[in-house]
């Protein structure tokens, strides 16, 4: 174990080592001279570390050393009293000065516990997201992925057991090993500083059992979704011969969109089936409640309750019975009612307005003052970026590693999709639902909406809560960061931006195509030259989880306007290809962490990865997830009009 030990007061640091005789020991007295020390040992195994120093304290010093030694552990020791920084302490141990050997050696060969704030491996743990009988959860950021997962780790009583820790290993590979687009996929599972661990997606939203404690009501589009959901999967199990433990009310997750996914049901071994009657009457119980009384989902759910033996075959059978009929013909007519009537009601408000002024010729300086003041508000939602396309000529250039790719010509998006370009195609499709369909990809699961995730005013179970292009509109800003109508759109899925490019008559740009607008025909690294410059680009080197920080090398924590930073620019003029978000791309290839399948390949840098080069590409998404870190734009194969 590499221990490293900082104070700024010799005497101090000599005390401490003659504590630790026998354990593998380096001393500094400054910040400075610990981030030397530990970047020549290459990284310790732990920071034992006084608080209070001049002029780098214990906070600073762990924060810099943790985001390059993501596996170190910290011990901080203080003179002072420091309740009142535990968002700072994050989780770690807190030793009272002075110290003895048998308090520093506990703490050393004792597993930390988790908390938020604490690195386990790759995963920097944010905030809890539930327990079982023995396991943690946390929502967690993956900084090599540029993407959050939630964590589910093994707790310290039961990793003491062999036996616990085998079983809970061999559930997570268990897990890994289905694949389903409506289940939520594990990535990887693993053991860090004695803890054991596996990841999984992490989807924002609340579960039918949320929804059902807190009294809510849901449209029966919603519920109809979640029945078929829950049984298509359960049918999948039982297709596939794979054990799985009993689907609970809470294991439905509605995303933002109020789409549904599974938790992953998995379990390893021989596992008796669930006993599908008592399952599907306790799952119909909370449809039921959840339902509109007198509709048809309550008359389904209680159906279910009824019947005999119920299974999940039913379930799907009653759910596509319950659907309800397509709209009327003449809904087109009624809905160019509406609007004529809500045309004529806006056209009399215009007109009274119009008199109020004439006859309040007095007030005009304190109207001029209120309309100033509404223009600050709303000038979120004011575009000033409008997107052109750039001709990438026909030809020859370097791909990835050396090999020689001849592309003909085609036309790319200077920008990224922003969030006001998204915008119009979402009212596109709120005023012409009908013609949905002929945009969506023939594998798009039905009924998928194609809203973002955290778009909407649906983040929260008693609303309203405003979604993020709420808070680009009125309030410029979005989980702790600028966020302006300009900015990329994010949190859309491929399906999403599939349909989008279709809308527009275009399409997404295969991985080739992207690489070759980014580099150029110089085998180039970045889209500037070779020499990486995180200043010109949007790339998590200045990210901080900390909503006080970030931002201090390209001047954005987050997203950027799509046009922003100026330095991130191609050799054809294409921007925003360094950084900003990664872009979905036409291209399919298989799963890099043997997830089985093929997915979309995602190329491009993002604000929340450091990595930016221009040859790096991912293919770890199914095309159903959705980031914060992820975007796209599109080509065309004939000039634009």
């Amino acid at each position: 174990m590499k221990i490293l030990l900082v104070d700024d007061e010799e005497h101090v640091l000599d005390a401490w080592r003659a504590l630790l005789d026998g354990f593998e020991v380096r001393t500094a007295s400054t910040g400075g001279d610990a981030l030397k020390a530990a970047r020549a040992w290459g990284g310790p195994d732990v920071l034992v570390t006084d608080v209070v120093m001049e002029p780098m304290d214990g906070f600073r010093l762990r924060d810099m050393l943790a985001a390059e030694f993501p596996r170190m552990r910290t011990v901080f020791l203080s003179g002072y009293d420091l309740s009142g920084h535990a968002d700072r302490i994050a989780g770690a141990p807190v030793l009272a000065k002075p110290v003895t050997r048998e308090q520093l050696v506990a703490v050393l060969a004792a597993p930390p516990g988790l908390a938020p704030g604490m690195n386990l491996g790759a995963y920097y743990l944010q905030e809890p997201a539930g327990e079982g009988a023995e396991t943690l959860d946390f929502l967690a950021w993956q900084a090599s992925m540029s993407r959050h997962v939630l964590l589910h780790a093994l707790s310290a009583e039961a990793a003491k057991e062999p036996a616990a820790v085998e079983k809970f290993l061999a559930d997570a590979r268990a897990k890994a090993a289905v694949t389903h687009p409506y289940l939520l996929a594990v990535h990887e599972a693993g053991e860090a500083d004695g803890h054991y661990f596996y990841s999984s997606d992490f989807v924002p939203g609340y579960t039918l059992a949320a929804y059902a404690a807190a009294g809510h009501q849901l449209d029966d589009r919603v519920l109809l979704a979640a029945m078929r959901t829950a049984a298509e999967v359960s049918g999948h199990f039982g297709q596939q011969g794979l054990g799985r433990r009993r689907l609970e009310p809470g294991d439905v997750l509605l995303d933002g969109s109020l789409r549904p996914r599974l938790a992953n049901l998995a379990q390893s071994g021989a596992v008796t089936p669930p006993d599908e009657g008592s399952e599907v009457r306790a799952f119909a119980a909370v449809i039921g409640q959840l339902a509109a009384p007198g509709g048809a989902v309550a008359g389904a759910a209680a159906t279910l309750q009824e019947a005999e033996r119920p299974d999940w075959a039913l379930v799907l059978q009653t759910a596509n019975a319950a659907q309800p009929v397509s709209a009327p013909k003449d809904a087109g007519r009624l809905g160019a009612r509406a609007a004529k009537s809500k045309e004529l009601v806006e056209q009399s408000k215009r007109q009274q307005k119009k008199r109020l002024l004439i006859t309040a010729a007095l007030s005009m300086l304190v109207l001029l003052v209120g309309v100033l003041a509404l223009l600050r508000f709303f000038a979120g939602g004011t575009r000033t970026v409008v997107t052109s396309m750039i001709e990438i000529p026909a030809g020859e250039f370097v791909y990835q590693d050396g090999e020689r790719v001849t592309l003909p010509a085609f036309w790319i998006d200077e920008h990224e999709v922003t969030i006001a370009d998204y915008k119009e195609f979402l009212d596109f499709l709120e005023a012409n639902p009908d013609q949905a369909k002929n945009f969506a990809h023939p594998d798009m699961p039905e009924g998928k909406s194609h809203v973002p995730l955290d778009w909407a005013d649906n983040n929260a179970l008693t609303p309203p809560m405003p979604g993020y292009y709420t808070r680009a509109v009125r309030w410029k800003q979005f989980k702790d960061a600028p966020l302006e109508v300009d900015s990329p759109v994010f949190n859309v899925d491929w399906f999403d931006a599939y349909a989008y490019a279709k809308w527009k008559g275009r399409r997404l740009p295969t991985e080739q195509e992207w690489e070759k607008a980014a580099r150029g025909t110089d085998a180039r690294k970045f889209p500037w030259g070779n020499e990486e410059d995180p200043t010109r680009a949007g790339t998590g080197h200045d990210y901080d989880p900390d909503p006080k920080k970030g931002g201090d090398l390209d001047g954005y924590k987050r997203w950027s306007p799509v046009n922003q930073p100026a330095g991130d620019v191609s050799p054809y003029g294409v921007r925003g290809l360094g950084g900003n978000v990664s872009e979905w791309t036409a291209t399919f290839a298989p799963h890099e962490e043997g997830m089985g399948g093929e997915v979309p390949v995602v190329r491009g840098g993002n604000w929340g990865n450091p990595e930016h080069h221009v040859t790096r590409r991912r293919a770890i998404l199914d095309p159903l997830q959705q980031q914060d870190t992820l975007g796209f734009r599109t080509v065309s194969d004939t000039p634009p009009q």
